[in-house]
């Protein structure tokens, strides 16, 4: 019985065709070379150019059958393309000449090319023959030149002004030299749904972000500020915000508390952040309000910080926990508090190192554990510099 064909083989069949259909189309004919024997001759090396002379069938297998597909196929082709191959297509015929115009995805990536000049001509020059008429839905830009921030500014006022929805920026400039305007305006776009923002140097981000049809957001190296009562309240006004990454974040100097408060979001992920830049001068605060949350993943970065909830996070299907080494239990505890409702969780190897090395000993153990009502899977995560043995792990039955 023969294999369905899944999407994904159908795009891999296209880009072997398309490929395969290029070369002819660039190389129409073959280098023959032959060792001439004979009295003329004499073994001299000789180079011919044999141009294939094809019968009228020959042709009619050959002929142009990628070109035969709709506008919307091969544009759909085109996606998976980053935007400099997109583009050259337009050299091949008539044909597409100016199909890459049609393109609402496009991909920006400094390494493609030898110099900055030649990057920014580039990305101007797509933005402006492509067609207007079309909204940019999708847009990548990676960049790591300082030349790169009036392009850049460029990039996102056009994009806001197209009803861009996806939209991810890795840049390694100091934004210092944007415009004043530039992180207000990128952070109240009506029609972004999912945000990637990561930068070399910290970015301080405004007090509130204003992005109503948000759903999905990326942060790394950014900067929360407080907005009332030493207390930084990012994401209240997100309002559809279903999931958030923050990495390598921190906290600005006066901000005590950080809320991230979202009655939408269901998945949270943070990773070795909310970090600050004096961590003797006070210990700062987390505070989740987040009554639909259903995954949250906790990495290197509650050595100085207090967590807690407003709710009791009862819908919390799985979690992930990986701590510092060098946590005390107690804080280990008031985090695994949080996750009593938890069905699956996730423990790092030297997250559980901490918690079995106060339990092993009844007489000195300082609080009881928490007792996870609804936990159904518990896992170990090892790492090569977990120090601790699968022999220790395997003893483990119940947290």
């Amino acid at each position: 019985m023969a294999c369905p064909l899944t999407l994904a083989m159908v795009i891999r069949q296209l880009r072997s065709f398309f490929f395969g259909w290029l070369e002819k189309r660039m190389n129409p004919q073959t280098t023959q070379v032959s060792l001439e024997v004979g009295k003329e001759a004499k073994g001299i090396l000789t180079i011919k150019k044999k141009i294939q002379r094809t019968s009228g069938s020959d042709r009619q297998e050959e002929r142009d059958r990628l070109s035969e597909f709709p506008d919307c196929v091969l544009l759909h082709i085109l996606e998976f393309m980053n935007t400099t191959d997109a583009v050259r297509t337009c050299i091949l015929s008539k044909r597409w000449k100016d199909l890459w115009k049609g393109l609402t995805s496009f991909s920006f990536m400094h390494f493609y090319f030898r110099n900055v000049d030649n990057f920014n001509r580039f990305v101007e020059g797509v933005l402006c023959y492509r067609d207007h008429s079309i909204s940019l839905l999708n847009l990548h830009f990676r960049a790591y030149s300082s030349t790169a921030c009036k392009l850049l500014d460029m990039i996102i006022r056009y994009a806001l002004l197209f009803n861009v929805q996806q939209l991810t920026i890795e840049s390694g400039f100091n934004f210092r030299n944007m415009p004043k305007n530039f992180v207000p305006l990128m952070f109240s776009c009506p029609t972004l749904i999912t945000l990637k923002l990561c930068t070399t140097f910290p970015l301080e981000l405004p007090k509130s972000l204003l992005l109503p049809a948000l759903k999905t957001l990326h942060l790394v190296n950014m900067i929360f500020t407080a907005s009332d009562n030493d207390c930084a309240e990012p994401f209240s006004n997100c309002n559809l915000l279903n999931t958030l990454v923050l990495q390598y974040c921190s906290l600005h100097n006066d901000v005590k508390v950080l809320h991230i408060s979202n009655s939408n979001l269901s998945s949270l992920e943070m990773d070795d952040t909310l970090r600050f830049t004096n961590p003797d001068s006070f210990q700062r605060k987390i505070v989740l309000s987040t009554p639909n949350l259903s995954s949250l993943t906790i990495g290197d970065s509650f050595s100085y910080h207090q967590v807690s909830s407003t709710c009791n996070l009862s819908f919390l299907e799985e979690a992930n926990v990986d701590t510092p080494s060098n946590i005390d239990y107690c804080d280990i505890k008031s985090l695994l508090q949080l996750l009593i409702n938890v069905k699956i969780l996730t423990l790092s190897a030297r997250t559980l190192k901490i918690i079995l090395n106060d339990l092993s000993n009844l007489a000195t153990m300082r609080t009881q554990p928490p007792c996870f009502v609804r936990l159904e899977s518990l896992e170990v995560k090892m790492n090569p510099y977990a120090q601790m043995s699968v022999m220790e792990v395997n003893k483990v039955r119940c947290v």
